[in-house]
């Protein structure tokens, strides 16, 4: 039977092993330190721990820290003030990224020699397990509690802080852990296939190459067919992709980028939208490991649009157009094969949207009356780019029935932005407006471009701190407290810390509808030349 050759498009090698810290003889008169990750209900669990470890132990809390925000890891300020502790308890990974950034963090900690009790809900401790394994801390000293926590009243709180009391102080003493399951697939980086066996997919499937979808078989031929378009060395490290944080050279993302379906022609363009995705602000790690349904979007500006035939009208967000669809599928083939980005393991997004998939447009430079995307950001008009905003969430519509002036439709957007639980009010990370080329000529006709619809809707995307209840206003007030101590407005929280964090884009066909996306963890759109 006639057989194929198909290229691995995994990644196996791992990061450098952390070795567990030493665990400590006894807790009794011991210097402790908290992590308050600042997760609602952290502060009653940890207030009870303590009374009781000073109780039956003798402890001295000598740091206490509370993070601006579960996303954000501990700074080197931090970490250097927890050194001077025996031991270091954290709570709690309740969340996607309270969970990834609670792991990180006890890798270093456990690397730099201080022992550590990170507490998870049941239903993340085996991400945890998973992420840390990707940081190549294989046992990761965790305790379990029930889920959930966030919705948890006082009196179960503490009930439940009692229960894992016995379990953080043995998970400080002793050496008795468990490790993360390691499943190795193939790991041949060339594989001979029978021609049907690779037909039918099922190897792929099996494999879990795939992201529920058939692939393209990568052979050698299609490889370098890519490869070709770009003066690369195949083996050049790109850098490295989370969660996994495992190492991606050009030949793996090219590997993924035929299997997604893309021409040779189209490789250039997903290159460097994998650069930019694994750029630090991005912050691709948060968002792959969110319950946020945050996943990287990527707008093509410039010749490219043209040259590749992407789409930047009617149905650009549909289906039915290859560099659209294929791009963008590359890029989340690169996360799940290189990064090991697994739903159920280490993506654990509560529902998850289409965008993981593929999320990946053109910007309708043609029918649009302001400057293009990627101008906002320093770059020429006449430059082809790829901009990557990090953690996007589904798009909203706007549907604007009966508006006839520019004014009328922002306050549309107004009413869009201003909804209770969308991201941009927990998160600082600015929304991204796609107006469409018929909203975009209506405003532009009434005297708004782009630096005045900014500025509209940072003074008027405000949501009254009225409208939410006490714990969120508490929580609003640590995590944006950026906001509160930069503007003059203490009775209402906004959409973005600052106008210029408010991305604006035109895209679309006719009609009267656009969109709010909204975004979550990345500080900026990074944006990058094709070629």
């Amino acid at each position: 039977m006639p057989q194929m050759k198909v290229l691995n498009p995994k990644v196996f090698e791992e990061v450098s092993a952390v070795t567990v810290a030493g665990r400590l003889a006894d807790l009794k008169g011991k210097r402790i330190g908290l992590v308050d990750n600042s997760k609602v209900n952290v502060g009653t669990f940890l207030s009870r721990l303590e009374e009781r470890l000073r109780d039956e132990y003798g402890i001295e809390v000598t740091a206490k820290l509370r993070k601006l925000a579960p996303k954000d890891p501990l700074n080197d300020d931090e970490i250097e003030s927890l050194s001077g502790c025996d031991a270091v308890i954290q709570c709690y990974g309740d969340c996607g990224t309270s969970t990834s950034m609670t792991v990180a963090d006890a890798v270093v900690l456990e690397g730099k020699g201080i022992p550590t009790a990170t507490v998870f809900s049941t239903a993340f401790s085996g991400a945890a397990r998973q992420q840390a394994a990707g940081r190549g801390l294989t046992t990761l000293p965790l305790v379990e509690i029930p889920h959930p926590m966030h919705s948890a009243p006082k009196d179960l709180v503490l009930e439940r802080a009692d229960a894992a009391f016995d379990a953080i102080a043995k998970t400080l003493t002793s050496d008795d852990m468990i490790s993360a399951e390691s499943i190795r697939p193939i790991t041949d980086e060339e594989i001979a296939l029978d021609e049907k066996q690779a037909d039918d997919q099922e190897f792929f499937f099996d494999q879990g190459w795939t992201d529920g979808l058939p692939i393209v078989p990568p052979t050698h031929e299609k490889v370098a067919a890519a490869l070709k378009t770009v003066k690369r060395d195949a083996q050049d490290v790109v850098g490295v992709v989370p969660p996994r944080h495992r190492l991606a050279t050009v030949e793996k993302i090219a590997i993924n980028s035929v299997m997604a379906g893309c021409k040779p022609e189209y490789f250039p363009t997903v290159l460097a939208a994998t650069e930019g995705m694994i750029e630090e602000d991005a912050k691709l790690y948060g968002a792959q490991t969110a319950t946020n349904m945050s996943t990287p979007l990527l707008i093509l500006n410039g010749p490219v649009t043209r040259e590749l035939g992407a789409n930047a009208g009617r149905n650009v967000f549909g289906s039915g157009n290859r560099p659209n669809a294929t791009i963008g599928r590359a890029i989340r083939l690169v996360c799940r094969n290189i990064g090991g980005e697994i739903p159920d393991e280490t993506d654990v997004a509560t529902h998850g949207q289409p965008g993981k998939y593929t999320f990946c447009f053109a910007e309708n430079e043609d029918e649009s009356p302001w400057t293009p995307f990627h101008t906002d950001y320093g770059f020429k008009a006449d430059q082809s780019a790829v901009s990557i905003v990090g953690g996007a969430s589904s798009p909203h519509n706007v549907f604007t029935y009966g508006c006839e002036h520019g004014e009328e439709v922002l306050e549309h957007f107004i009413g869009a932005v201003t909804a209770l639980g969308n991201n941009n009010i927990i998160f600082a990370s600015g929304p991204l407006l796609v107006f469409s080329p018929e909203h975009a000529y209506m405003l532009d006709r009434d005297g708004f471009g782009k630096d005045d619809i900014r500025q509209y809707i940072f003074e008027k995307g405000r949501i009254p701190l009225s409208r939410f209840v006490q714990k969120t206003v508490n929580g609003l007030h640590h995590r944006r407290s950026n906001w509160f101590s930069t503007v003059n407005d203490p009775d209402h929280i906004g959409v973005a810390d600052r106008v210029e964090d408010i991305m604006i884009a035109v895209a679309g066909g006719a009609g009267i509808h656009s969109l709010f996306i909204p975004t979550s963890f990345s500080l900026r759109p990074i944006v990058k030349l094709i070629g």
